[in-house]
């Protein structure tokens, strides 16, 4: 925020991971896989430590994954708030490394990982998306979330590679730097957006990996 500048009004995003899925650790983007009883667990006790802080929301807001949807829906219901489901929020497609274990894929294709890893935003797997279309997706979804509510609340339930773009689009971090972030089943990012009537908005990080489920 500029000095002595008040917003006109502030809203709060709260980004969760979904838990732990069924199947385990895997490149697991457009597999549309749900949630293992430990993962819901994960949830729950990460929501149950946010409302005991006081925390609340006025909407809720997800990625289509079953591994997301599934949870926001059962959580609006239980506290009586709609929920949006975005497309745009799933996660970064993996291409022809989906649903392959980490071990298994670096032994394959250690070159093409190893090039990800470095610059993200122009390497993909085959038939995947780079970070740089995947985080523009997404961008388009946060800043639409943004726009159209005001003096809000929002819990937006999605991916590790949702947060990680948060941080490329938010805090313009490198894409290289995002990948080396740990970002943990069921855990929450906080961002506080100040909208101002004649200019872009100022947000600011809050805290990262808060209320840790997992």
């Amino acid at each position: 925020m500029h000095p002595n500048d008040a917003p006109d009004n502030t809203l709060t995003l709260d980004i969760i991971r979904h838990g732990e899925p069924e199947g385990g650790v895997m490149y697991r983007g457009s597999k549309d896989d749900p949630l293992s009883e430990a993962g819901w667990q994960q949830l729950h006790k990460a929501i149950a430590a946010a409302r005991a802080e006081g925390q609340r929301w006025d909407k809720i807001i997800s990625s289509p994954m079953k591994r997301c949807r599934a949870f926001a829906e059962d959580l609006g219901k239980e506290l009586a708030l709609s929920v949006e489901v975005v497309n745009d929020l799933r996660e970064m497609h993996f291409g022809d490394i989906e649903g392959m274990r980490p071990a298994d894929a670096w032994a394959a294709h250690r070159e093409l990982l190893a090039a990800i890893w470095q610059d993200p935003e122009n390497n993909a797997p085959p038939n995947g998306e780079t970070f740089r279309e995947f985080s523009q997706r997404v961008r388009s979804a946060l800043f639409n979330a943004i726009e159209t509510h005001d003096n809000t609340r929002l819990l937006i339930v999605a991916h590790g590679g949702v947060i990680r773009a948060s941080l490329r689009i938010f805090l313009q971090m490198q894409a290289a730097d995002t990948f080396r972030v740990d970002v943990p089943y069921a855990c929450m990012t906080r961002f506080r957006v100040f909208k101002h009537k004649d200019r872009n908005p100022d947000i600011a990080l809050s805290f990262i990996n808060g209320y840790r489920g997992a």
